[in-house]
Parts: C-alpha cells; sequence; structure tokens
C-alpha cells in the first residue's frame, strides 16, 4: 500500500524555481491586491507605482510611446485650459484686456461730501469733483427713495429706476457727464463741473 502511495505522488518540490517566482514582481499579487490594512495615501502611492510601471512597459512600443505622448499633450492642454477659466488675464496683455463699460461705485454713506467737494475744488481737481459730486446726487436720491440704492448696481441702472419719472432727465444728464469724465477720458472742468452742480439743483429744488 505504502508503495502504491509513493508511485502516485508526483509533486516535486523545486527550491530554484519557487525561488525566481517571488522574486519575479509579476507574480507578487499580494502587492497588486491586498491593501486591507493600507491608509488612504498608501493605497494612492500603490496605484501611482502600478500607473508607472504600466507606462513603462507602454514604452518599450512605439504604439506605447504614442498613446504617452497623447496622454502627455492632454494633461497639458487640460492644465492650460483650467488656468484659462480661472485666470483669464493671464493670457492677453494688459493693453487688449477690455475694460468694463460700467463700475459700480463705493458706499454712498459715511462721506462728509461738502467736505470732499471743497477739497477737490481747493485743488483744482475737477475730475474728483464731479465724481463726489455723482456720489452726492446718488445720496440725494436715495434718501429721498427716488432709488434703492445697492452696492452692485450701475449708473445706467439708476437712470431707468429713478421715480419719480419727471425728473429721469436732468438725472440722466448728469450721469452721462458722469460716465464721459469717469470712463470716456473726458476732460473735467470748471464748465462741467458747473453744469452738473446746476442739474443736481433741479434735481434738489423739484419739490418730489
Amino acid at each position: 500500500m505504502t508503495k502504491a502511495i509513493q508511485a502516485m505522488d508526483t509533486l516535486v518540490y523545486d527550491s530554484v524555481k519557487i525561488a525566481a517566482y517571488l522574486a519575479d514582481p509579476r507574480y507578487n499579487y499580494n502587492s497588486q491586491a491586498d491593501f486591507g490594512n493600507d491608509n488612504l495615501i498608501d493605497y494612492f502611492f500603490h496605484w501611482l507605482d502600478r500607473l508607472i510601471r504600466d507606462f513603462a512597459l507602454l514604452g518599450d512600443s512605439r504604439g506605447g510611446q504614442w498613446f504617452l505622448a497623447l496622454f502627455f499633450v492632454a494633461v497639458v492642454l487640460a492644465t492650460v485650459f483650467f488656468i484659462y477659466r480661472k485666470r483669464p488675464e493671464l493670457f492677453f496683455r494688459a493693453k487688449t484686456m477690455p475694460l468694463p463699460v460700467e463700475i459700480t461705485e463705493e458706499n454712498i454713506y459715511g462721506v462728509n461730501f461738502e467736505t470732499e467737494l471743497a477739497k477737490a475744488l481747493d485743488a483744482g481737481d475737477y475730475r474728483s469733483a464731479v465724481r463726489i459730486l455723482y456720489l452726492q446726487t446718488l445720496r440725494l436720491a436715495a434718501d429721498r427713495e427716488w432709488i434703492d440704492w445697492q452696492i452692485y448696481k450701475t449708473p445706467t441702472e439708476y437712470v431707468y429706476e429713478l421715480k419719480p419719472a419727471a425728473l429721469r432727465t436732468a438725472f440722466r444728464e448728469l450721469t452721462k457727464r458722469f460716465l464721459q469724465v469717469r470712463y470716456g477720458n473726458f476732460k473735467a472742468t470748471a464748465k462741467l463741473y458747473e453744469s452738473m452742480r446746476r442739474l443736481q439743483d433741479s434735481l434738489r429744488e423739484s419739490g418730489y
């Protein structure tokens, strides 16, 4: 009986072949599947290591080299597109960047307009005087509830919003002069400032 069992036992342990298999990374299945005790960072590095190995194998063939080249081009284009969406000004010269048509003005409260106007006029700074006078007019319109002043609104919005409608012509003319100086590079002069002051006086004395 013992001789029969020995004759049937054909399994032979070859230590040389077993050592070769253990040294071959292709047969190291644990490194590819057993991440139960690793944290997320370890898993990421295992994944990155496998990816690099796969790319290295692909690079050995001509088709693989083309694939790698296209892959890296796609990564570069995706990165450039992402940056463009977040910071488009980086891709243009400053002189080609379009300027906004209208820019929201700052807070009209907490400002002593008469004092600021006096300073600007004493200095002959009519550009600043025009701006201060316009903001003062916005404060007047807001206090009398002709407009609903908000920090994000533009001058043109206030023109269409202003009530009563009978005052819109004067307010439109005053706003137009302000926009010409503020954003249209028109020269602010004493004459232009005085014309805006008269328009403001007509609004102030309107009785509404």
